[in-house]
């Protein structure tokens, strides 16, 4: 019966222990969860974050590395724009480039006139 009381225990201690795993790896989950929070929101340095927190650097980057890829993919995917619009944006541009550049040619000659001394028949300005 003492042999049959022991492989009783057995199932249980393996049950606890199954319990305690699955709940420290739920810990760890929000641990590292709450870690990269605080560093993302603190604008400190990895190694200072985790300095106070009692881990190396390290982790946090690698911790970190699945969502900057993820974002990275999403945000090459929005970025991605068709050659139409491109092209309107070109054309865009370069009418722009063309009123800026009539513009300063404008303010070239109306500071070379602006800057030349009056003739002697024009009467002395009071400045």
């Amino acid at each position: 019966m003492g042999e049959g009381s022991k492989t009783d225990e057995e199932p249980h201690e393996d049950t606890v222990k199954e319990a305690g795993s699955r709940q420290s790896q739920v810990q760890r989950r929000v641990h590292k969860k709450e870690a990269l929070e605080l560093w993302r929101n603190s604008g400190r340095s990895a190694a200072k974050v985790a300095a106070e927190l009692g881990i190396r650097a390290p982790p946090l980057y690698r911790w970190a590395r699945p969502k900057r890829q993820a974002n990275h993919c999403a945000h090459e995917s929005k970025s991605r724009r068709s050659v139409e619009e491109l092209e309107a944006e070109i054309r865009r541009l370069r009418v722009e480039n063309a009123k800026l550049l009539e513009q300063r040619e404008v303010l070239k000659k109306s500071l070379g006139i602006l800057s030349e001394t009056p003739p002697r028949s024009m009467p002395e300005s009071s400045r």
